[in-house]
């Protein structure tokens, strides 16, 4: 498995997202082209959830595939939605 190709790839479809874009579909549709490697998508989980103060949320999700589990850190704006 290639971690750094993976990596890379998931960079660059994080900065080509437009902020009302589903990002765990981004991540998913990426992680899609490494099929081979991965295996299969099985679902995710969210695995801390806690406020920041002032509307803003840390999510962290768990992504599990055939022969990895992929950890998804997001930031979200409560009032503006963005991600």
């Amino acid at each position: 498995m290639n971690i750094k190709k993976i990596k890379l790839d998931l960079t660059v479809k994080f900065l080509n997202l437009k902020n009302n874009s589903n990002i765990l579909q981004g991540v998913k549709d990426a992680m899609s082209n490494f099929r081979e490697e991965v295996g299969a998508f099985h679902g995710f989980t969210v695995l801390d959830d806690m406020g920041s103060g002032q509307g803003v949320v840390k999510r962290t999700y768990t992504m599990r595939y055939d022969r990895c589990t992929l950890n998804v850190g997001l930031i979200l704006n409560q009032q503006s939605r963005n991600q």
